[in-house]
């Protein structure tokens, strides 16, 4: 599919229904995105009463209308065009990554499904007469299928379909997207990646504790994502397709400090929009846990957090005078000398390489416990849908006691280049030019973290595939 498809497509797509050969887009024309359709007749050409077929020859069809009039209809002037949404799914089925398997119209006029050979399901809107029940029959049925999913709209926005999701607490599991965000596959596949790889992550643990049959355990164990989750997986959607204002972070800021109110203790309502006018950040946090039974004591954390809702964090025009050495002079003067300062970005994407040179930029202002996290808003996904994820949770909690812990080394830069999570390291960002360059200036500065969904996945799997002391010890009492 290319780029002048996109439109024509849209078009063709959106009428929703079968047209003459006149009316099918010039650019589709003759290509394997339309198809060809023998429609009965239903209504009389002359009063435009129902009719019924009385007789059908190889080219004609002869019927009587209930005005009783009797008519030869020419098959020929029956044929209708309309998509091929398996063509289509095909194309969406390649954005994602994957293979299409198979095209479900069973439901049609109101959607198709695809299945996919990575178990990603795209559903496309098509013709519905009651459009928000035909959404409503859609998060139902990817609800009960368990799978990750794309739901391609007609309409050029997804707010309401998001409101919709917020009510039927899909969270990460049903991406909505507006045909004309379609082209854009690297939002659409990194929707995949990281809707995908939190499933897994979900899956793997399940069989690893408790064996290959684990259906009705899904049901009774696996925490439906809740309306947080919801909205974090679908701002950068709303972002994309111009739905929340280039000068409004407040949906992301919130957002955000509702799962770090999850996570650690915070003050709710203060700082960034909620404290207008004053220089402060949107989020402050705080990570400390007293250590027991064989855990040292962890140092404790205070998180800086300001949030970047743009498609990319601009770190090249980001301040660091009247505004960042503001937020870390803060931490100083409330004396927190006997713990760590985490200066922390969270964004949608990052232009270039512009952290490393803001990081840079940073220097002068940083004490020695001091440094710079940048989290990407997947990895905060990541996160949140493992800390809702009763078995995901519980697995990492085996392994270091608490879910803080487990997620202690992704907020604390000593404890991120210690030897046992140097691996860490080694897990970068894709960046477009120069990428080994990047990764030699990254391993060169320690006291800057960039935490992807990937580094945050590959974390939870480390600890869940290690040794758990804590699960030795529950099991002796079923000895």
């Amino acid at each position: 599919m290319t780029q002048t498809l996109i439109d024509p497509l849209h078009s063709f797509i959106e009428s929703g229904q079968p047209v003459r050969r006149e009316e099918v887009p010039d650019q589709l024309e003759g290509t394997d995105y339309v198809k060809e359709r023998l429609i009965e007749p239903t209504e009389c050409p002359t009063c435009n009463n129902g009719i019924i077929i009385v007789d059908e020859s190889e080219d004609t069809y002869e019927i009587r209308c209930h005005s009783n009039h009797f008519r030869t209809v020419e098959k020929s002037d029956r044929i209708r065009y309309l998509p091929s949404f398996h063509r289509f799914l095909q194309d969406i089925a390649g954005k994602l990554k994957t293979d299409l398997i198979t095209t479900d119209d069973s439901n049609l006029p109101r959607y198709v499904i695809g299945e996919t050979s990575r178990d990603l399901l795209v559903y496309l809107v098509y013709s519905p007469r009651h459009y928000e029940d035909t959404v409503k029959d859609i998060y139902e049925d990817a609800i009960e299928r368990g799978n990750p999913s794309i739901l391609i709209t007609p309409k050029d926005t997804i707010s309401d379909i998001v409101e919709l999701q917020f009510l039927f607490s899909t969270g990460h599991l049903v991406q909505a997207v507006p045909f004309k965000k379609i082209d854009e596959s690297g939002l659409l596949s990194d929707y995949a990646d990281t809707a995908l790889q939190v499933e897994q992550l979900d899956e793997n643990v399940m069989r690893r504790r408790f064996g290959e049959d684990v259906e009705e355990l899904r049901k009774k164990v696996k925490a439906n994502p809740k309306y947080i989750l919801s909205i974090l997986s679908n701002i950068r959607m709303l972002r994309e397709n111009g739905e929340i204002g280039r000068g409004s972070g407040e949906l992301l800021e919130n957002t955000a400090e509702a799962v770090f109110m999850h996570l650690f203790p915070t003050q709710p309502e203060r700082g960034g929009e909620a404290d207008s006018g004053a220089n402060l950040p949107d989020n402050v946090f705080y990570l400390w846990e007293e250590g027991s039974y064989g855990h040292i004591d962890y140092e404790p954390i205070l998180g800086l957090v300001d949030t970047k809702s743009g498609q990319e964090a601009n770190f090249g025009q980001e301040k660091v005078r009247g505004k960042h050495d503001d937020y870390v002079e803060g931490a100083r003067k409330i004396s927190f000398k006997h713990g760590s300062v985490g200066h922390i970005f969270l964004v949608l994407d990052i232009d270039g390489q512009q952290e490393i040179k803001f990081y840079d930029r940073m220097q002068d202002d940083y004490e020695e416990n001091m440094y710079m996290i940048v989290l990407t808003l997947d990895a905060l996904i990541t996160i949140f849908s493992a800390y809702l994820s009763s078995v995901v949770s519980n697995e990492l909690k085996l392994n270091a006691a608490s879910f803080n812990r487990a997620i202690y080394p992704l907020f604390h830069r000593d404890t991120y280049n210690s030897e046992p999570f140097v691996h860490l390291r080694r897990v970068f960002r894709e960046v477009g030019q120069q990428p080994e360059e990047y990764r030699m200036k990254l391993l060169e500065r320690p006291g800057l973290m960039v935490i992807n969904r990937d580094v945050v996945i590959e974390h939870f799997n480390t600890l869940i595939e290690g040794p758990t002391e804590l699960e030795e010890i529950l099991n002796r009492y079923f000895q």
